[in-house]
């Protein structure tokens, strides 16, 4: 029975060392703050999980000023006294990692100082974001503390800064339900994909920038493609897929081809006698399109195929 409860008590500290160790910072290995006395060396941190990094998805709305998290005061009682803060933003690759893509300086406003006021544990975090610099691909920037004006604290060593990556969200990004019709002068027995699709088709309409929208097919080719019927079976028009730019009023003013020119010379062109307008009350749009293909239709205005579509959103990515 003895060796039993010995067996335990030793299991019990393996799991307890272990669990200390996944967050590893030398400066409490060397004692010179932390767990033995956090009032006698008080930590000032800016909390986040183990990785030291937020992510945020933003709409293009200009400058945005956003609470990303706060300062906070790690020791046993509140501040006993005002303490200033000093941050600094940086976007190198000591930080953030040399395999990162890295967001201007300049996009972010950091505070230069933050106060955690006497009886306090914290201050609110909060920065500007000039959101017309994001991409739709995640970009990286650091804010890091430097400095704090009173004795007796220390900068942690491993809650020191913050990552921050970012990315831009179109307002209309999402998954939609596709209906529609298309005619393609060259071959009639190529259709609409939803004439030889038994159910409700779906895609995804992903951000390019802060103004398009990009179409991709997640139910045939998993690919930015465009899915299309030959008579009952699926397939697909290679190097092409639409890309719809809306204005600020959800007016849909230019389509364009994901793929840019491709060899088969397959192109997107607004049908500005469609619809083409976004719809807030049912949160669905109609576009008309052409896919022209000069080297197949060569006398102007080069439409292959005429395509008219709605898409009625269900739910976010």
């Amino acid at each position: 029975m003895k060796r039993n409860i010995y067996k335990l008590i030793l299991s019990a500290l393996f799991v307890s060392v272990g669990l200390t160790s996944c967050l590893k910072d030398d400066d409490i290995d060397d004692q010179k703050y932390g767990l033995i006395n956090l009032n006698a060396n008080k930590i000032i941190e800016i909390p986040a999980d183990a990785s030291h990094e937020i992510s945020l998805t933003l709409l293009p709305e200009g400058t945005k000023e956003l609470t990303i998290g706060e300062v906070r005061l790690a020791a046993e009682s509140p501040a006993s006294e005002d303490i200033t803060v000093s941050l600094t933003s940086a976007n190198t690759s000591d930080i953030i990692g040399s395999d990162k893509p890295l967001f201007p300086l300049d996009g972010v406003t950091v505070p230069a100082t933050v106060t955690i006021p006497k009886g306090s544990r914290s201050v609110p975090l909060v920065v500007s974001i000039n959101t017309t610099l994001l991409q739709s691909d995640p970009q990286y920037i650091a804010i890091s503390i430097t400095s704090v004006d009173k004795q007796g604290y220390i900068v942690s060593g491993n809650f020191g800064h913050l990552k921050l990556n970012m990315k831009v969200k179109h307002k209309f990004e999402g998954r939609y339900i596709l209906t529609g019709s298309m005619v393609d002068v060259l071959n009639a027995n190529l259709k609409h994909v939803t004439t030889a699709y038994s159910g409700e088709y779906t895609v995804q309409l992903r951000t390019k920038d802060g103004s398009t929208l990009a179409f991709y097919d997640e139910l045939i080719w998993e690919d930015f493609m465009y899915p299309i019927a030959n008579g009952a079976s699926l397939s697909g028009y290679g190097s092409f897929g639409p890309e719809f730019t809306f204005d600020e009023n959800g007016n849909i003013i230019a389509v364009s081809n994901h793929f840019g020119v491709p060899a088969n010379t397959r192109v997107a062109q607004l049908d500005p006698s469609g619809v083409n307008k976004y719809d807030p009350a049912t949160k669905s749009f109609t576009v008309s399109y052409w896919m022209n293909q000069p080297s197949l239709v060569p006398a102007p205005p080069n439409h292959r195929s005429s395509i008219t579509e709605t898409y009625t959103f269900k739910e976010d990515l």
